[in-house]
């Protein structure tokens, strides 16, 4: 099914295109990040709007799915302008049903922040609107993710409060819920977040990779010191044992997490894998196919539908409740998703079929 809108964007000044894709709007509005990335391509930001419409569905949120993109280098020197007048140039869909996040290469700091510039107070405004909240209401209640728990930001954290909650459902359903063993591919936003709370819960991060090296201690790796040390995605060579960035794909763990790029490892690759569990962090963390294989041997897979839900969720619970603080609003994400993800393995114990499986059905019901 084709996408609802498709916006093309060419910069003025810099020799930069852009694309904006709205899959779907329920109850008038969309959700979906903005991305910055050198290979940025019209048909794969359809392919995530979509994922987004089937996020949104498989918590049953009254939202559509879109995503955007920039085609420019990370490192781009004219970056920050560039950003600014893209937000210029589709503020109207921002305004009225576009709630926009942060994607791959970008942050929701950098991106309030060219907002804030062309005239935009909230990139999320267009949520609060479509569930009858003033916009003064809705700025009070959003403020509690910019709000700082142990030093990270709420929006740091709302999307990594997901995979946590999914990992840890993960290690219940593999009945290993203490001193999980963890693995992580990335050390972008998602991994480096989900490697703080993880580390928080108890688990030992026993590898990590980032997109050069992939560090391992069996005993776990001193995740505190990676995060202070660690530079635009990229982690410091501590005391650990150095390995290839794909090693992570062979460690020895309970849970791969895939925090890093779409389709993360091939068919191929499966004999070879340390684990016996994945979380999908990243959207499209894994192709069909691999997912059916993974199922085929009996390893575990939570989706990424389900597992990188968490900046929708915590919107969520700015409208659909009345939260007294911060850490209410990673709660409220945390509970949903592990509710989820325990109805969704029940069903797929009882059916034979995989998560993913039970989880499209699910949704293509509705």
């Amino acid at each position: 099914m084709a996408a609802l809108l498709k916006i093309e964007y060419r910069d003025p000044l810099e020799p930069v295109t852009g694309v904006l894709v709205i899959d779907r709007l329920v109850d008038g509005v969309c959700a979906g990040g903005l991305r910055i990335a050198a290979d940025v391509d019209a048909d794969e930001i359809a392919a995530l709007a979509r994922n987004m419409t089937r996020k949104q569905a498989a918590f049953a949120l009254p939202v559509g799915g879109a995503k955007a993109g920039l085609r420019m280098a990370p490192d781009h020197p004219a970056r920050a302008a560039v950003l600014r007048r893209f937000l210029a140039a589709v503020a109207p869909f921002i305004e009225r049903c576009w709630s926009v996040g942060p994607d791959l290469n970008t942050t929701m700091a950098e991106l309030q922040r060219a907002a804030g510039d062309v005239g935009l107070p909230c990139l999320k405004l267009a949520v609060g609107r479509s569930r009858g909240l003033a916009d003064p209401e809705f700025l009070r209640r959003y403020a509690f993710l910019d709000a700082a728990i142990d030093g990270w930001s709420v929006h740091a954290l709302r999307a990594p409060a997901a995979v946590r909650a999914a990992t840890l459902a993960l290690g219940r359903a593999l009945a290993r819920p203490a001193g999980l063993r963890v693995a992580i591919q990335g050390a972008g936003a998602m991994g480096g977040g989900a490697a703080y709370l993880l580390a928080r819960a108890g688990c030992r991060v026993v590898a990590w990779a980032d997109d050069v090296r992939c560090l391992v201690a069996d005993a776990g790796l001193d995740v505190p010191a990676l995060l202070a040390g660690r530079r635009d995605g990229r982690l410091p060579e501590l005391a650990a044992d150095v390995r290839p960035s794909d090693a992570v794909l062979r460690a020895d763990c309970d849970v791969l997490i895939l925090a890093a790029v779409s389709r993360a490892f091939v068919i191929d690759d499966i004999p070879r894998l340390g684990c016996a569990g994945v979380v999908e962090a990243a959207n499209l963390a894994l192709a069909p196919e691999v997912e059916d294989a993974l199922h085929a041997a009996g390893v575990l897979v939570i989706p990424d539908l389900l597992a990188s839900a968490g900046g929708s969720l915590a919107v969520e619970a700015l409208y659909a409740g009345a939260p007294d603080g911060p850490a209410d609003v990673l709660a409220h994400v945390e509970r949903r998703v592990a509710a989820r993800i325990e109805h969704v393995l029940a069903d797929s114990r009882a059916t034979g079929r995989s998560p993913r499986a039970v989880l499209t059905e699910a949704i293509d019901g509705r």
